[in-house]
C-alpha cells in the first residue's frame, strides 16, 4: 500500500502495523474519514502531543501532527484517496523521534469498516500490561494488545466481536482495540487508570458528555460488573464514537453476562455523544 511520510509517497506492506514502519518506540492515532471530514482530530492531536515529551519532540516542530490545519491535511488526504481509491477510512499517523530531535511522520490509510449494532464481548487470557508511564500513550509496537487481538481472532474472527483484557490483578481494564465504559443503573464506570487502560479519546468525550448531562461518573478498579445495566464499548473509528456490548463470555466461552432489554439510557447518551462528535468533524479544504 501506498503511505506519506515527511512529504514524499512510500510504498509500505499491506495493513502494515506500527513495528513494521518502525521497529523502535513510537507514537500513533488512530481516527475516521467520513464523507470528507476527519472525525475529532483535535482531540487526538492533544493526545499525542502530551506524549511526544517521552520520546524527546516537541509537537510544535512535527508537520502533519502539529495542528488540526485543514490545509495541511488537505493535500495528504487527498493523495492518499487518489492512491487508495478510498472515500471513507480509517487513517494512522504515526510519529517517532530522529537522532537529529525531529520526527518522521507516516499517515496511511486503509478500509473503513461498517459499525457493528452491538458487540459480543470475550475475556480474554492475555492480561493487560504494565504501562510504560501513566497516562498511558497511544505507543507502539503496541505487542500486548496485538497478542490479545491475535487470541480473539482464534475464535471470533468476526466484526461484530470483541475481546476484554484483565490487569494482573484481574481488573478489568479494556478491550483490545476499544475503551470501555459501563452504567450501574445509577452511575457510569469507568476502568481506573490503574489498571493500564488506554487513556481513549472517544472514552474521554463520553465523559464529557455525560457529566453535560449531570450523570454521575466514578473510575473503578476490579472485576467484570456482572451487575451492569449496560456495557458500552467506545471507539473514535466506530459510527458515532461507540456501540452497545450485546453479550459477554467468559475465558471458557461461557455467556455470563447479557444485556437487559431496557436500554434507554444508554441510547440516550450515545446520541448526545454522537452529536458532540460531529461539531469536532474537519472539514477538508
Amino acid at each position: 500500500m501506498m503511505g506519506w511520510r515527511n512529504g514524499e509517497w512510500v510504498e509500505l506492506p499491506d495493513g502494515a502495523e506500527v513495528s513494521a514502519l518502525h521497529a523502535g518506540p513510537a507514537l500513533f492515532e488512530t481516527f475516521a474519514l467520513r464523507d470528507g471530514s476527519i472525525e475529532c482530530l483535535p482531540d487526538h492531536l492533544a493526545r499525542l502531543h502530551l506524549a511526544c515529551p517521552r520520546l524527546g519532540l516537541d509537537p510544535i516542530r512535527l508537520v502533519l501532527g502539529a495542528a488540526a490545519n485543514p490545509v495541511a491535511w488537505s493535500g495528504p488526504i487527498r493523495g492518499l484517496q487518489a492512491r487508495t481509491g478510498l472515500t471513507n477510512a480509517v487513517l494512522r499517523l504515526v510519529v517517532a523521534a530522529r537522532p537529529d530531535g525531529l520526527a518522521t511522520e507516516w499517515l496511511t490509510a486503509r478500509t473503513l469498516p461498517v459499525s457493528p449494532s452491538a458487540l459480543d464481548l470475550f475475556i480474554l487470557s492475555t492480561r493487560r500490561d504494565a504501562p510504560e508511564w501513566l497516562p498511558r500513550p497511544k505507543s507502539g509496537p503496541w505487542l500486548n494488545s496485538s497478542a490479545a487481538w491475535s487470541e480473539l481472532r482464534t475464535f471470533a474472527d468476526r466484526p461484530d466481536a470483541e475481546g476484554i483484557q484483565l490487569d494482573a490483578q484481574g481488573n478489568i481494564s479494556e478491550c483490545t482495540r476499544s475503551s470501555l465504559a459501563w452504567w450501574d443503573g445509577s452511575v457510569w464506570c469507568f476502568p481506573a487508570i490503574s489498571t493500564g487502560r488506554l487513556n481513549g479519546t472517544a472514552a474521554a468525550q463520553f465523559r464529557g458528555v455525560l457529566a453535560l448531562a449531570g450523570r454521575a461518573v466514578r473510575d473503578v478498579a476490579g472485576p467484570f460488573p456482572k451487575e451492569a445495566q449496560s456495557i458500552v464499548v467506545l471507539r473514535s473509528t466506530f459510527l458515532g464514537g461507540a456501540t452497545l456490548a450485546a453479550t459477554v463470555a467468559d475465558e471458557n466461552r461461557t455467556v455470563i453476562w447479557k444485556a437487559p432489554a431496557d436500554q434507554a439510557e444508554p441510547r440516550a447518551m450515545l446520541a448526545n455523544l454522537a452529536a458532540w462528535r460531529t461539531q469536532r468533524c474537519m472539514i477538508l479544504l
